[in-house]
């Protein structure tokens, strides 16, 4: 969440920003009116524990006198729980501020294309097919299975297409392992752990929600890994931490339909390996432009056709400050499909996680998190087969994973 201070002291400049989220800025003047009254309960606290303080050392105070302070004391403090909760409530629902460096606009024609790679593997076939069509005809994926165990949205990866996700999952761990700390973490999460990152109160809706346990099923690693980390407090000179955590993410795709829904375009549960970085403010810049970079090699390594959109204000998520996709093109769709958003959340996420640092002069301060996908496996997986289709049917498999795969082509 944003610093509440920001909206009692600056509400104009917040106000300003959030504008350009198109966050109804209306909330801003009700939260502000809050946190004044919230700091007015405070300071009329104080003055009642002052009171107490000094009946206990006047004796002519009578005993009556004494119990209505207690309860007036009981009472002022149940007010302010109550209203502190409602508060935090309604900060929560507060998107961040765009990062000053953002591209203004409030709409997918104001983002900006920054890089579209000229140096990748060229199609083979005149007129490719989608993706579905040729793993049917391999038999290495199964849609229609899949449907019988979990109806829409799913797929069952067969024999040589099993084995190409778990080579895309072995290769991108061992890509990345000299430079980020591997974590396995739990599927299933407390309803704290999603409001750590921003997944929870606004979006319980995209969520998958186990009602009995009162757990959840993780969008993201993201999710298990800031949690893990929530209340950690670093050294001076520990920062920057770089954790890496594979996983299965699972998302509801409720606006998905037609074509959209067929193959692995849109799928409810999808395999990830997701990069996450905890720095200082001031190493922001350089270390997110430096996590692009290592979201980028397992694509340029696959030799697939790319490009890097910077999100305008108006079109990155709630919880983003800056925000990068990554898209690779799908020559059987003959469309541009993301696989990574790489991006920082200032201390939006800190904030609520309690991720604080300790800086040089020895003061406690929030710090900043960033994420972006390593592989989202199943839109890579599409790219690959489609991308590297052969003439005769076949499916070449890149250089980089004829190592996990043991051949060099699907149907030869």
């Amino acid at each position: 969440m944003i610093d509440s201070k920001l909206i009692l002291t600056d509400k104009a400049f917040v106000k300003r920003e959030l504008a350009k989220k198109g966050y109804d800025i209306e909330y801003i003047d009700a939260i502000n009116k809050i946190l004044r009254e919230l700091r007015k309960q405070t300071s009329d606290l104080n003055e009642l524990n002052k009171l107490r303080n000094a009946s206990n050392r006047d004796a002519s105070i009578t005993k009556d006198d004494k119990r209505r302070l207690r309860q007036r004391i009981s009472n002022a403090k149940k007010d302010f729980k109550a209203l502190e909760s409602y508060a935090l409530g309604l900060l929560y629902d507060v998107p961040n501020l765009p990062d000053p460096a953002a591209p203004t606009g409030g709409c997918e024609s104001s983002n900006v294309i920054l890089f579209e790679s000229q140096d990748y593997y060229k199609c083979r076939a005149p007129s490719p097919l989608p993706h579905w069509e040729i793993a049917e005809a391999l038999d290495i994926l199964d849609a229609q299975g899949a449907s019988k165990i979990s109806g829409s949205g799913f797929g069952i990866f067969k024999g040589k297409g099993a084995k190409l996700l778990r080579a895309l999952i072995n290769y991108v761990l061992e890509l990345y392992e000299s430079k980020y700390s591997e974590l396995i973490t739990p599927h299933l999460v407390a309803s704290e752990a999603l409001a750590h990152t921003g997944h929870l109160p606004k979006f319980r809706m995209e969520q998958y929600k186990c009602e009995r346990d009162d757990l959840w099923l993780i969008p993201t690693a993201e999710v298990p890994l800031t949690a893990s980390l929530s209340g950690t407090i670093f050294a001076p000179g520990l920062l920057p931490r770089r954790y890496m955590g594979y996983s299965l993410a699972f998302r509801r795709e409720s606006g998905a339909s037609g074509f959209e829904t067929r193959g692995l375009q849109r799928v409810r549960e999808f395999h990830k390996v997701e990069l996450l970085k905890i720095v200082e403010p001031p190493m922001v810049e350089a270390e997110l432009s430096e996590l692009l970079e290592d979201c980028l090699r397992l694509i340029r390594d696959l030799g697939l056709q790319y490009r890097v959109v910077d999100l305008c204000a108006g079109e990155m998520g709630d919880k983003y400050a800056r925000c990068y996709d990554i898209e690779v093109f799908s020559p059987g769709l003959g469309k541009w499909l993301e696989v990574s958003s790489v991006g920082h959340f200032s201390d939006y996420q800190a904030r609520r996680a309690k991720i604080q640092y300790i800086d040089n002069m020895g003061k406690k301060r929030f710090a900043c998190t960033m994420n972006g996908s390593g592989v989202a496996a199943a839109r890579v997986w599409l790219s690959i087969i489609e991308t590297y289709q052969q003439l005769d049917g076949s499916v070449r498999i890149p250089d980089v994973l004829v190592p996990f795969m043991g051949c060099e082509f699907i149907g030869r």
